[in-house]
């Protein structure tokens, strides 16, 4: 059986040109910062590094109201935007 060439491309030249963005996914990015953050004060206090307990426990803190706040605040505004139309 012979395989057939393939003359063009599936894509436009157009599509071809133009890159999509990049977009960074905060709510992804927070809350796994939050976990991870949660993780290793749970190991600090484990090994019993007081300070740096502290430290990891209230950054976890600041990631997870962060993301409680990014994921308020998209929620916030698909209501907002439902309710015009």
């Amino acid at each position: 059986m012979q395989i057939l060439k393939i003359n063009q491309p599936a894509f436009s030249s157009q599509e071809a040109g133009r890159q999509k963005k990049k977009n960074f996914n905060t709510v992804k990015i927070t809350g796994y910062a939050s976990l991870g953050f949660g993780l290793a004060s749970i190991t600090a206090a484990a090994n019993k590094k007081i300070k740096i307990h502290k430290t990891l426990g209230w950054s976890s803190a600041v990631f997870a109201l962060a993301h409680t706040g990014i994921i308020e605040w998209y929620h916030y505004q698909r209501k907002k935007n439902n309710t015009v139309r």
